[in-house]
């Protein structure tokens, strides 16, 4: 009995002991997203293997460097190799079909580091109106959705004019998020007519980028 005692008292130091690595794992993980300074990052990470006429321009620079700098400072290493090694398919399902408000900004990453590989598809996507809907998306406000109750209003968050409840408005909103350029905004009320004006506008803008 005092041998099953003593068995019990070394099992429960030893589950105590691993409860307290653990827990000290997770605060050093925490501490070092924090001590992160977005303005002081050792590299890029989002540089493009091609380059385009396009990236010479302020506000391609500005939302490049914006991303790049959040890039560095939200993900650990292996967060950041898997986030940009996503497949094309990977990111045109998500758009397509998929809620999650978190998985949609996150294809700005893979676009900006990749976007000869997915600028294409995004264009095509445009003429297509269909909703999908979307979930995790606290503190996102998308006026005309809140108006119509699609969208809960926190009182303050994030405000995106395109309706990224829509495949459309999504793809609208990607391509000005990883270019830089904006030739109009997707709303719920824009009509298939515009859509498809706004997907030829982007198509003679994307024939005139020469890549090198």
């Amino acid at each position: 009995m005092r041998s099953v005692k003593k068995i019990m008292r070394i099992l429960a130091v030893f589950v105590t002991l691993i409860i307290f690595h653990a827990a000290q794992e997770a605060d050093f993980a925490q501490q070092r997203r924090e001590i992160r300074n977005p303005s002081k990052r050792p590299k890029d990470f989002l540089t493009p293997a091609r380059t385009a006429p396009y990236m010479r321009t302020k506000e391609y620079k500005e939302k490049y460097d914006y991303l790049e700098r959040y890039f560095w400072w939200l993900f650990e290493p292996e967060e950041k190799e898997k986030i940009i090694d996503d497949s094309k398919d990977y990111v045109l399902n998500v758009i397509t079909s998929d809620k999650s408000f978190n998985k949609i900004q996150m294809i700005r990453y893979l676009g900006v580091k990749n976007p000869d590989k997915i600028i294409p598809d995004l264009i095509q996507l445009i003429i297509e109106p269909k909703v999908i809907g979307l979930a995790d998306y606290a503190d996102l406000i998308i006026w005309e959705r809140i108006q119509t109750g699609d969208l809960k209003f926190y009182g303050h968050g994030w405000v995106v004019s395109d309706d990224l409840l829509s495949i459309a408005g999504r793809a609208s909103w990607i391509l000005s998020e990883i270019t830089g350029q904006r030739f109009g905004v997707v709303t719920p009320k824009t009509t298939l007519d515009q859509l498809k004006k706004l997907s030829d506008d982007w198509t003679k803008w994307y024939e005139k980028q020469k890549w090198s």
